[in-house]
């Protein structure tokens, strides 16, 4: 029984085309710029090409494997040979050896060079669009207002020759839309500036007050423009851009400290377990060792290093991968949306619009209780689904923070939780058991087949959103706002019949969030059931916006920024 609504809205992303090379026509070569344009390069509206080194920077692990593979063909025999240990054995097929990695090099000089003749892109007046291909062309577009997010990503040989990747997310569902691999990283803060006021509904030569909406009046008014209406004027028509979009400034919200980020990922659920399941393995293995007996060499220790390998690596592993993506997690908000930084080794920059949060997801692991930390994730069309983890990922708001750090973020992804007690609500909602605060939990005659969660699993529905709690061992809160809600589903089986009870799922976009009411009363949940479905189909009507600077949100957004910024 599912209560369909409006679809969610379309990615505007052209499905890939794909055509061989012979018909394919190459796009034009990018014009030079106008020099009295006033427009950054990367910005003017022309097609252009990624950094010459882009397809170095991506497949540096070639170069990596043909030196190890040189190594180990004759790396043994020349250092024995320089050491004077003995002769260069490899010396009579050296230059076959030499020969046969040159040629291997320059077929990849070719491949590398043809792949960045044939990757362009251009910021049109209404997309942005993408070029790439060789024997097989691929265009891909993606519309301004379909843009859900804009992300900065950094690997680690990249930093070190300044360049970045441009990622831009859309509501199809799964993969990332487009990316633009690799520019250099002043001109990725310009591209993402301009795409973030386009997508905002913004356009750069803009009247001073509604650039002045992203914190930037003064840019134009220091330009000496004066693109103001005259007497009897109407609305300034969209002309050539005069000027880039400045970056919207951005106030710092909190940082997640070092230590905390350690703790959080020794104390996380993955590293229990995979502690536990060593300790498991080494009790049982002595346990062994002490009750049977054994004729000759013990090989009870050298069997279980075997066994205990993977583990091992793998501890190590989401160790240092949490502590690596998490590394100074830093939350800021601005005009143009929550921004995230993060990341050691790799740094990534997120930039995640006021409005394209579908749903949020509060957590609380059993063992961060003691120190009162949390962590929230986020649907975000787009993004898709992703593994969880202990660190950080595109969507995860907050890794680990306390419950202050939680409303901060909070104010941001969902700012109107439509109850004057927010906080009271959301704590109650996080830690709470029962009916306190308005929540409804399930009948005491389910107690037998949720013993320790049946008073857990609740619900509030409120002026703008649902509240979902669930969990006992873990703690879950789940807030969606009602114009999100793609569909609701009913499911009862055969003892939930008997029970007289029904579990309801609230559909969102595909992500780690997964709201849920499991085992509400029957006629509750149908009341619930029909309630949220029309609720659902005004919301999305009245609230749901491709451009999100629009005035009532704009003020509303800019409240409460203004009051976190207070605290």
């Amino acid at each position: 029984m599912t209560a369909p609504q409006e679809p969610e809205e379309s990615a505007g992303v052209r499905p890939e085309q794909t055509q061989p090379d012979s018909t394919a026509t190459e796009p034009a070569e990018p014009p030079l710029p106008d020099p009295g344009s006033g427009r950054p390069e990367a910005a003017d509206g022309e097609w252009h090409r990624v950094h010459p080194i882009s397809p170095w920077v991506r497949g540096w692990v070639i170069l990596v494997a043909m030196l190890f593979f040189a190594t180990q063909s004759f790396g043994e025999d020349m250092v024995r040979a320089l050491v004077g240990q003995g002769e260069f054995q490899a010396a009579e097929g050296l230059w076959v050896t030499l020969a046969i990695y040159g040629g291997v090099f320059v077929v990849m000089v070719i491949i590398y060079y043809f792949s960045w003749r044939f990757t362009k892109y251009q910021l049109a007046e209404e997309q942005v669009l993408l070029d790439t291909g060789v024997i097989f062309r691929q265009h891909r577009r993606v519309r301004y207002d379909r843009v859900q997010a804009v992300d900065i990503r950094q690997p680690l040989v990249a930093r070190i020759f300044g360049l970045a990747e441009l990622k831009f997310e859309a509501a199809d569902g799964g993969s990332t839309a487009m990316q633009l691999a690799f520019i250099k990283e002043g001109e990725a803060r310009i591209l993402r500036a301009e795409i973030m006021g386009r997508a905002a509904g913004i356009r750069a030569g803009a009247a001073p007050e509604e650039v002045a909406r992203r914190g930037a009046g003064a840019a134009i008014a220091e330009s000496g423009e004066e693109p103001s209406e005259g007497p009897g004027e109407g609305p300034r028509p969209a002309a050539a851009p005069t000027s880039a979009l400045p970056e919207a400034p951005e106030h710092v919200m909190l940082k997640v400290p070092a230590g905390r980020m350690i703790g959080s990922v020794l104390l996380s659920t993955a590293m229990i377990v995979m502690v536990s399941i060593i300790v498991l393995l080494v009790l049982g293995a002595w346990i062994l060792d002490m009750t049977i007996p054994q004729d000759g060499e013990d090989n009870w220790w050298l069997i279980l290093l075997f066994v205990l390998l993977p583990f091992v690596f793998s501890l190590v592993g989401v160790a240092w991968g949490g502590f690596n993506k998490g590394y100074n997690f830093t939350v800021a908000t601005s005009p143009d949306g929550l921004r995230l930084r993060y990341g050691l080794l790799e740094t990534s920059q997120q930039t995640v619009p006021p409005g394209r949060v579908q749903a949020v997801r509060i957590s609380q692991g059993l063992l961060w209780r003691a120190f009162g930390w949390y962590k929230m994730s986020v649907n975000v069309a787009g993004y898709g689904a992703v593994t969880e983890g202990s660190g950080a990922d595109n969507s995860t708001v907050l890794p680990v923070g306390t419950i202050e750090d939680v409303m901060r973020v909070l104010s941001v992804v969902a700012p109107d939780p439509g109850v004057e007690n927010a906080p009271e609500v959301i704590r109650e909602g996080i830690t709470g058991s029962g009916d306190g605060q308005g929540f409804t939990h399930s009948p005491r005659r389910v107690w037998w087949l949720d013993p320790l969660t049946w008073k857990r699993n609740a619900y509030r529905s409120t002026d703008t959103m649902v509240l979902l709690r669930s969990g006992r061992i873990e703690r879950y809160l789940v807030l969606m706002p009602h114009e999100r809600i793609q569909s609701i589903g009913l499911h009862q089986g055969p003892l939930e019949r008997r029970l007289r009870v029904a579990t309801l799922r609230f559909h969102s976009t595909a992500g780690p969030v997964v709201p849920l009411l499991p085992h509400a009363d029957a006629d509750v949940a149908v009341r619930l059931f029909n309630e949220e479905a029309d609720i659902a189909a005004v919301s999305r009507r009245m609230r749901d916006r491709n451009q999100w600077m629009r005035q009532d949100e704009l003020d509303r957004f800019e409240q409460r920024t203004q009051q976190v910024i207070e605290q």
